[in-house]
């Protein structure tokens, strides 16, 4: 079987929420409302690299963001 493991790339994924947020207009504060997260802080730590967001919460950037949950990731 010939198999490469995915690796995710949480940089770069950051970098492409934080894109999306902008193209939408978004504040972290807002998004951070829309997912009803405590604090914006999450957001942060997701555009950073530093988090990325559960599976949940990766089901509700699809759905504000209007795309398919795998495209929000970038994988290498």
């Amino acid at each position: 079987m010939d198999y490469q493991k995915a690796i995710l790339d949480k940089v770069s994924t950051g970098l492409r929420i934080c894109s999306l947020r902008a193209k939408a207009a978004l504040t972290h504060e807002e998004l951070a409302e829309l997912l009803q997260l405590r604090s914006p802080r999450v957001i942060y730590d997701w555009e950073s690299g530093m988090k990325v967001p559960n599976a949940e919460n990766l089901y509700n950037l699809a759905l504000i963001f209007n795309m398919k949950m795998e495209d929000l990731l970038v994988m290498r």
